[in-house]
């Protein structure tokens, strides 16, 4: 739907969260209402979807609301709203609507010379927000080429960089973590250990820190750990946070995203900043078609 909808719409989308805050803070046998039509509701839509859309919901007057209008305003109501609303809320909503829009042009108040301004702005605003879509967003699109080129430009930016699997047991002292890296060069198990002795966060868990990334760590135990084999044990190494034992159990190497992973990330990196071209270039554009002149003096 055109994001540039009219003003009676809009209102009647905020009238309606107005309408759900009402129901949801009503009294519980409006809900349990509400709740048991649930299922009515929905074969009605079903029904109803079948139907053309200019078949007429209701009269009132010389006006009339279609199944096509209601439709339009039913899409733009929140999921989590629709499942608290009965439509012939939203219909008594829409009439309602349109009787008050009715009344304030029966009692001239288009002629009010401050809900005129409004109405100007409002118009304006809609205009501008129309030429916006038609010619930029609607307009602009990245090509594969485009698409490509930036991926092979920065290629960097998509490199997975090496990965291992790392086991981590920490504890307080230096004698300490010495017993137990004896026990583990003996072939005590090294998750086991963990469970019982190790104070970090990873202990519950065996010690099990997940894949970790080359750089994402101190550079004493990054520099250890991606130096290992698979089931190598480091030697005791120090930080602010104690004495750790690790072990490496699988290695990811470094490797590139492929083109096909990456193309929408690029994608949505790239339109943007080519609609702020096509919208930096129509006001050039439009600006050079008039002379400006900017009262400096006044501006101060």
């Amino acid at each position: 739907m055109n994001k540039s909808m009219n003003i009676f719409r809009t209102t009647v989308i905020l009238t309606l969260c107005f309408l759900a805050f009402f129901i949801f803070s009503s009294s519980s046998v409006l809900a349990d209402e509400v709740t048991s039509t649930a299922d009515t509701e929905k074969n009605s839509e079903d029904i109803e979807t079948n139907l053309p859309p200019e078949t007429i919901l209701a009269t009132f007057g010389d006006k009339t609301i279609t199944l096509g209008e209601f439709n339009e305003l039913w899409e733009q109501v929140p999921e989590d709203y629709k499942l608290q609303l009965d439509k012939s809320m939203v219909l008594d909503q829409m009439i309602s609507e349109a009787l008050l829009i009715q009344e304030a042009k029966v009692k001239n108040f288009e002629e009010d010379e401050k809900v005129a301004e409004q109405i100007k702005k409002s118009t304006e605003q809609i205009l501008v927000q129309a030429l916006i879509q038609k010619d930029i967003l609607d307009k602009v699109q990245v090509s594969d080429e485009e698409v490509e080129k930036y991926y092979e430009t920065n290629k960097d930016n998509f490199t997975e960089k090496e990965q291992v699997h790392l086991f981590n047991i920490l504890v307080k002292t230096e004698e300490e973590a010495q017993v137990i890296l004896e026990q583990l060069k003996a072939g005590e198990d090294f998750g086991e250990i963990a469970k019982t002795k190790s104070t970090g966060p990873s202990a519950a868990q065996g010690g099990d820190m997940g894949f970790i990334s080359k750089g994402s760590t101190i550079p004493e135990i990054d520099e250890a750990v991606f130096a290992l084999n698979i089931g190598e044990l480091t030697d005791i190494i120090k930080s602010d946070y104690g004495f750790h034992i690790l072990k490496v159990t699988e290695k990811k190497p470094e490797s590139i995203k492929t083109l096909e992973k990456v193309k929408d990330e690029i994608m949505q990196t790239l339109l943007p900043e080519k609609q702020k071209d096509a919208f930096d270039n129509l006001l050039t554009e439009l600006k050079s078609k008039v002379e400006i002149k900017i009262n400096d003096e006044a501006l101060r």
